[in-house]
């Protein structure tokens, strides 16, 4: 598990300290830091890395045979330029043979450096996409986070996009910034042997340049810009997590729409879902546009800056050619050398939106991870298995602000035996389920299951995955073609999706909700439960279809205990036992 607590140590955080961090819009500095590298090291450390590690070297040989083709063009810009001033048309010749053989190099290891970069992140983000599904995945982990903790928003966002976008950002701006770091060090030198010590008079009046004064006038130059922006555009952060959020929940909402589209239209409810749309796309828009003006009011100064980066070298440059202490060569190496400086000083410069939205992510991911760590803290009762019997002992069952629904709640049910749960809406029935199912936090007692066969819980919505109908059918199990599948649907009724068993469709938006319960009875017939729990799973069928269902299970599965949920009082002739609601958390079997 991804141990990515807010704070780590020794340092712990109250609920309210966390509760406070997870309503924050952007994480302070020094906590997106520290997460950074909780989400970082884990891969480079696992055994999928060795080959990343291989990747990494390659970049890193790739970038460096970069910069030295950049210091090989810087002193080609003199000489080049140094022929045209002479007018020496041999030297110009040749220096365009240098130029393209340095150009063919340059071309190829840019594009391999891309291509492998590529290839690194594709390998990272499989790797760390797959831990953190399977670790969403395990023990109704996504479940439990949304007991836990409403205030993370869209994991599915966290896991499609936010881990994508921190892998690229990852490589991309880490790699940049190396980069950057390594042309810095390598033009520094340039820079400072191009500019020597030297005194020159303009319009009467003398003054000495100090050895290296290109170099600090990069620097000067740089840190003032980088200040700047960063003033400027500090707000970005906020804005880009903002965005991020409102886009997410717009697209929440259209989904929602897709997935429940009949019942809309039965409720025409196309006015008010427009208008929650209009909402949702209104929030977008407005942050969008004030992201766009911080956006626009940073670009003026950097655009700007860059524009001035290009003349700035050539100004101070120029007294010392028009003196005729320099040549033209040596002003176009000197222009070169202090741009490849100052664009190395200013990554932050011309890189801060990308910085600011993958802080955005970071945070976002730090509190999700954060959550899950939190989530891991929620647990159900664990049930023991031993015999053939359905047990529950002194099992209480709460609702999250403490209410009791049941209190010291017992009862045994062997082999055969099936019990119908009654009583008023609300009273606690469906958690009850849960509980026994193990995946509701909120009780104390045990539960003891039968040691042999699998325990199926069918709910009143059953859950269709994606896939044929057959797969549907058989769920969570491989498909079988041995004529059961036809067998059953044949018996409850659907013999006309027979044909339709080996298609591929949205079944859960093809097939009426009676005709989805009777899907789930097929399932319950084919994967034959030791244990079988059915809340509600009829409640769509007419008393007819209802019985049909009740008796073909009874008949296909006399030796397994089953567990029913419902309201009907024509449910009680195919059930032994009787567990109702009398009052508060007061439960009678019989």
């Amino acid at each position: 598990m991804f141990k990515i607590a807010l704070y780590g140590g020794k340092e712990k955080l109250t609920d309210e300290q966390r509760s406070a961090l997870h309503g924050q819009e952007s994480l302070p500095l020094k906590v997106s830091i520290r997460q950074f590298f909780k989400i970082l090291v884990p891969y480079w450390k696992s055994p999928d890395s060795k080959f990343a590690w291989f990747l990494l070297f390659l970049i890193v040989a790739l970038t460096a045979g970069a910069i030295w083709l950049a210091t090989a063009i810087n002193s080609w810009y003199k000489r080049f330029w140094d022929t045209i001033q002479n007018y020496d048309l041999e030297g110009f010749k040749y220096e365009l043979m240098i130029f393209a053989l340095l150009a063919t190099i340059h071309v190829v290891v840019s594009v391999y450096n891309a291509y492998l970069r590529s290839c690194l992140a594709i390998r990272w983000r499989r790797w760390i996409t797959g831990k953190v599904m399977n670790e969403w995945l395990e023990d109704n982990s996504y479940y439990k986070l949304q007991l836990s903790d409403r205030k993370t928003e869209n994991p599915d966002q966290r896991i499609q996009e936010d881990l994508n976008s921190f892998v690229s950002s990852t490589i991309s701006l880490l790699l940049g910034t190396a980069s950057d770091l390594a042309t810095l060090a390598t033009f520094s030198v340039v820079l400072w042997d191009l500019s020597h010590s030297v005194t020159l008079t303009i319009s009467g009046y003398t003054f000495t340049l100090p050895d290296g004064y290109m170099l600090y006038l990069a620097l000067a130059y740089a840190i003032v810009g980088t200040l700047l922006t960063f003033i400027i555009g500090k707000p970005l952060v906020k804005l880009n997590f903002r965005q991020q959020r409102f886009e997410a929940d717009f697209r929440f909402s259209l989904i929602r729409i897709r997935e429940n589209a009949e019942s809309i239209a039965l409720y025409q409810g196309e006015a008010q879902e427009n208008l929650t749309l209009r909402q949702r796309f209104d929030s977008v828009v407005h942050n969008f546009v004030r992201l766009i003006k911080y956006e626009k009011r940073l670009g003026f100064f950097t655009l700007g800056y860059a524009q001035l980066a290009v003349i700035f070298p050539i100004l101070i440059a120029a007294p010392m050619y028009f003196a005729k202490i320099i040549t033209m060569g040596s002003i176009m190496q000197i222009s070169s050398a202090f741009g490849r400086v100052q664009d190395s000083l200013s990554t932050v410069i011309s890189n801060f939106s990308s910085w600011a939205a993958f802080k955005a992510v970071i945070d976002r991911l730090a509190l999700y991870f954060d959550s899950m760590d939190q989530s891991l803290s929620v647990h159900g009762i664990a049930a023991q298995r031993e015999g053939s019997k359905l047990e529950t002992l002194d099992l209480t069952v709460r609702m999250p602000n403490g209410t009791a629904l049941a209190e010291e709640l017992k009862f045994s049910l062997q082999r055969g035996e099936r019990l119908l749960v009654r009583g008023h809406s609300g009273c606690g029935k469906s958690t009850l389920v849960k509980t026994i199912a193990g995946i509701w936090p909120y009780a104390e007692g045990q539960v003891v299951l039968p040691e042999q066969g699998r325990a199926l819980f069918l709910s009143q919505k059953p859950y269709l995955p994606q896939g044929t109908l057959r797969q549907t059918a058989c769920y969570p199990d491989e498909p079988i073609f041995d004529g059961r599948v036809e067998e059953y649907f044949t018996a409850l009724h659907l013999e006309h999706l027979i044909e339709h068993l080996d298609e591929q469709n949205l079944w859960d938006h093809m097939l009426s909700l009676g005709e989805q319960q009777r899907v789930a009875m097929v399932r319950a017939l084919l994967l034959r439960p030791q244990l079988l729990f059915l809340d509600e799973a009829s409640s769509a069928l007419d008393e007819a279809l209802e019985q049909s269902c009740y008796e073909l299970l009874i008949r296909t599965l006399p030796e397994s205990i089953m567990v029913s949920v419902g309201h009907r009082s024509t449910l009680k002739a195919f059930h032994t036992r009787f567990l109702d609601c009398e009052s508060g958390a007061q439960w009678l079997v019989s």
